[in-house]
């Protein structure tokens, strides 16, 4: 098959924008620090930040990492450990997400998956089922030995959470549901049934934590946390402090050699300037999400995990001035993305147009274009008759940093004519009405998952999946999601319906791309051997390779 030549639609003669294509700069945001974390698909409850695009800056690393010290770290949010924890990747916590619990398999850097604590992980041939068998020898923090019922209980509290006092539900529901059968060979092997074939059902695994299912009423009340990770949970006084140690027994210490911290010790604050001015006195070794001036003044100290999605405008397809597939080009068309970078990531983040990072099969170069042009916006209203009858709502949280980004976007949108009202709301009221798909018009917020199979983003991730907040559900879309279904994600055919899907993207667009949905995490001088980040679990830092000079 040969390269399709043709003029994209978006494409126009060199201009202001294509000026600009290379302006963008390696880095992460910062200003938009309230804007981002691990997306409103993973139950983030706003304030803090978690994994984003753009390329990290090599970590200083030296012959021999020493032993010793404690990591101090920040965070804005207290814990929320009535929700589902660690099943559902909550922003308040981002320490926990990443230290104490581990799953099975894992990505390190692609979508093979790497053996952790399984030594088997095996599919039948039409990926209808999977054998599970656990290392031998691995115990929980507790001294409790890990068995394949701990696995199992993860998908059974997914599946039902009330049956175990949990209110809500789970992003990852629709993978447990699919697991028809668990039988337990052994107490470390484990065979699994699925409703049918599921090709990208490894994206479950990688995101299914071990706990201790015996302990995990501690864990609801926040006393103990039994994983299997490099640290171990000590002790958590809310609104003030929570404290890690090291596990000696790690798993894998044979293999990575860490950890080399004692521990790591977590001060909870106000906001992120207080933060700020703690990580500026030398109190704090590492602050995820700083505010923007720090982190533009600190450039050679900040990392960059790889992007997982975005911060998105949302469109409400069904509102009657919204139908006309053109009307919503235009939209895509008026939002200035390099503004957004300039103006709200101090010139640190890349500018992309599209969810897909670059290492995903359904990645597309043209699409890293900024895709900014008022004028072919204002001639494609004019072709769909625009005539506004009322300022359209444009829902946004109450954060600062959602704040500016609001004002920004409804500027663009009245460049081209188009004009909206705000709406605030605090952050709770906003992903109540966010998740029951509520909005009348626009939404800002963000999203993740786009970096695991590309199935796995439309059937998982809130704006994509069916029923989604858009109420875009064409023929073409759910062909595309129909088709993907049956087809290995790394496939020529798989990329066949990406591109269908890419398409759609820019001429049938339902949400338009802001920026990666990035957060910056600042390291003081004395932190090395940070900067190494696990596909998945989601852009997880690698804390057992961190240490202190």
């Amino acid at each position: 098959m040969t390269e399709d030549t043709r003029e994209r639609w978006w494409q126009t003669p060199v201009g202001r924008r294509n000026i600009l294509r290379g302006a963008a700069l390696s880095g992460l945001g910062a200003a938009a620090a309230g804007m981002v974390g691990c997306g409103d698909d993973d139950d983030d409850a706003d304030e803090t930040p978690g994994s984003g695009g753009g390329e990290t800056p090599a970590p200083t690393a030296t012959p021999a990492p020493k032993r010793g010290g404690v990591l101090r770290g920040a965070q804005t949010a207290d814990l929320n450990m009535s929700t589902g924890y660690p099943f559902v990747f909550l922003a308040e916590n981002p320490f926990l997400n990443y230290l104490p619990v581990e799953p099975i398999v894992r990505y390190v850097d692609s979508l093979e998956p790497e053996l952790h604590l399984a030594e088997r992980f095996e599919f039948n041939a039409d990926r209808s089922g999977l054998v599970v068998t656990l290392k031998p020898g691995l115990t929980f923090h507790n001294g409790a030995p890990v068995t394949v019922d701990d696995l199992k209980f993860g998908i059974d509290l997914i599946k039902d959470p009330a049956a175990f006092g949990i209110k809500g539900a789970f992003q990852l529901a629709a993978f447990a549901k699919a697991v028809t059968e668990s039988k337990i060979v052994s107490d470390r092997e484990i065979e699994f049934k699925f409703d049918k074939p599921r090709v990208n059902m490894a994206d479950f695994f990688v995101q299914l934590p071990v706990v201790h299912r015996a302990s995990y009423d501690e864990t609801k009340s926040g006393k103990a946390i039994n994983g299997t990770g490099p640290f171990k949970f000590k002790q958590w006084t809310p609104g003030q402090s929570l404290t890690f140690e090291r596990n000696a027994n790690w798993h894998g210490a044979a293999s990575g050699g860490g950890p080399y911290l004692d521990g790591v010790e977590v001060r909870f604050f106000g906001d992120q300037d207080a933060a700020g001015l703690a990580y500026q006195s030398g109190e704090i070794d590492l602050l995820l999400g700083p505010p923007a001036a720090l982190a533009a003044d600190n450039r050679k100290l900040v990392h960059i995990a790889p992007k997982t999605g975005l911060d998105y405008l949302g469109i409400n397809v069904s509102n009657p001035q919204l139908t006309d597939a053109r009307v919503r080009q235009a939209i895509f068309l008026a939002v200035d993305r390099q503004r957004v970078v300039d103006e709200l990531r101090e010139g640190l983040t890349e500018v992309t147009s599209q969810p897909w990072p670059k290492s995903s099969p359904a990645f597309d170069p043209a699409l890293e274009d900024p895709m900014f042009d008022q004028a072919k916006a204002k001639k494609l209203l004019s072709e769909a008759g625009w005539k506004q009858t009322d300022p359209i709502p444009l829902d946004h949280r109450t954060s600062a940093a959602y704040v500016t980004a609001a004002a920004l976007i409804q500027q663009n949108l009245k460049d081209v004519g188009i004009e909206t009202t705000l709406i605030p709301s605090d952050p709770t009221a906003f992903l109540a009405i966010l998740r029951e798909r509520k909005f009348k018009g626009f939404w800002i917020t963000s999203h993740s998952f786009s970096h695991l199979a590309p199935l796995t983003n439309l059937q998982q991730t809130l704006p994509y999946q069916e029923k989604n907040m858009s109420y875009y559900e064409t023929p073409t879309y759910l062909d595309i999601r129909a088709k993907l279904e049956n087809l290995d994600p790394l496939s020529a055919e798989a990329k066949a319906q990406y591109k269908r899907f890419n398409e759609i993207w820019v001429q049938d667009p339902w949400l338009v791309p802001l920026a990666p949905n990035s957060g910056p995490q600042l390291v003081s001088e004395k932190v090395r051997g940070y900067g190494t980040y696990l596909t998945a679990p989601t852009n997880a830092p690698d804390f057992s390779k961190v240490w202190l000079d």
